[in-house]
């Protein structure tokens, strides 16, 4: 397809396309030129698809959490992040249980509706669905939590109490991978009620939705009865109240997050030509992000049946939390380079991530960044106020 304006251009080894010159492959994505420590070619591990100056493998929370927010806007999210932890903390050093209790339960939650709202996912998507699928799963959340309330009261005696009993391992599991398949119902209800376009980011944003609301409802259940002692957990120890901050309020609600967002992309995952098999699609598809979720909280069903101490029951979950976090960042990173992307013209565009105007295609070829890591609402305004080229005036006029 010819340019509307002249930009140098090269051959892509990998898509074997005549593609504008740059760092990145506008049709596939991929490296132009390689350079050491970028694996295969088809993975592209050194630039992550929705924030390309970080490795794939790297886990940072703020891009894999809020992938459509170019880097200079979520410098606001990791500091949410850091005051929600340093709540926490101070939190459970001062024994104020209550207030542990609620920002354990909704801090994350209260931090992506402000990230919803920052991208326009209120615009982009229906949001009679997604308060419907918020309450869905809040209302599972609590009902499941309900239902497996003296099970699951055992089991945080263990991670959170100084005295040692044996738990039945088989059984913890049960219930931890029980926990995960409730969890994403409402996910797997939106993805067959065709909630959103098939992009793979609107079905993260879905099932992050329904991940934190039935995470926050669950705990929120399970730790009601806490708030009947009052303020102050005068009878606790700082360091059992220190771990069950960070694993209800950091681990237990990244793992939940990251197990969400990773089975709705992979749910809204649609491949350009289902007559084909590109490499490394199979890692977007459901059934291997199904199988990391379940695996994920059948290892915190042992976890929580080992008689260790506290700080070993956080370290498991966060171990979990860390596997979870590299698993979400490959399905996403994956749907972006294997999905059926926006038609090409190849007009000039601002890219948000870089701020170059390059041409409109599927990758930005000066910093790589999937055009779809955007949301719908920037993609269409600034296609409808495109950079205008301005030659300059012949010398001597």
């Amino acid at each position: 397809m010819a340019s509307p304006y002249e930009v140098p251009t090269t051959d892509c080894s990998i898509c074997e396309k005549d593609v504008p010159a740059g760092e990145f492959c506008g049709f596939c994505g991929s490296h132009l030129v390689s350079q050491r420590g970028d694996g295969p070619a088809w993975l592209r591990l050194r630039a992550f698809g929705a924030a390309p100056g970080e490795h794939v493998l790297r886990p940072s929370v703020a891009s894999s959490l809020f992938p459509h927010v170019h880097h200079r806007s979520r410098a606001p999210f990791r500091l949410g992040l850091i005051l929600l932890l340093a709540a926490l903390v101070a939190f459970a050093v001062l024994r104020w249980q209550a207030p542990l209790v609620a920002v354990s339960a909704l801090g994350l939650p209260v931090l992506f509706h402000l990230y919803l709202y920052e991208t326009g996912a209120y615009v982009d998507l229906p949001r009679r669905a997604l308060l419907l699928v918020a309450v869905l799963s809040a209302c599972l959340g609590a009902g499941w939590a309900w239902l497996t309330e003296g099970i699951i009261a055992n089991t945080y005696a263990v991670a959170f109490q100084t005295g040692m009993e044996f738990k039945d391992p088989l059984w913890e599991c049960v219930i931890r991978v029980c926990d995960a398949i409730v969890m994403v119902v409402p996910i797997a209800v939106a993805r067959f009620s065709r909630v959103g376009t098939r992009e793979s980011l609107d079905g993260f944003l879905i099932g992050m939705v329904a991940a934190i609301c039935f995470t926050a409802a669950a705990t929120l259940t399970r730790l009601a009865p806490q708030f009947s002692t009052g303020l102050l957990a005068s009878d606790r120890s700082i360091s059992v109240l220190v771990a069950e901050a960070g694993i209800r309020g950091v681990a237990m609600s990244l793992t939940a997050a990251a197990a969400g967002g990773m089975v709705g992309a992979a749910l809204w995952f649609t491949r350009p030509d289902p007559a084909h098999q590109h490499k490394g699609q199979w890692l977007a598809s459901p059934p291997p992000a199904l199988a990391i979720v379940l695996i994920a909280y059948a290892v915190l069903g042992l976890g929580d049946a080992s008689p260790v101490a506290e700080t070993w029951h956080l370290v498991i979950h966060l171990g979990v939390a860390f596997v979870m976090l590299l698993g979400l960042r490959i399905v996403v990173h994956m749907a972006l380079l294997r999905e059926a992307h926006d038609p090409i013209t190849q007009e000039p565009l601002l890219c948000e991530n870089c701020g170059h105007v390059v041409p409109d295609m599927a990758f930005c070829p000066a910093c790589g960044v999937a055009t779809r890591a955007s949301s719908r609402s920037s993609r269409a305004e600034r296609r409808r106020a495109r950079p205008v080229l301005i030659e300059s005036p012949p010398e001597g006029s």
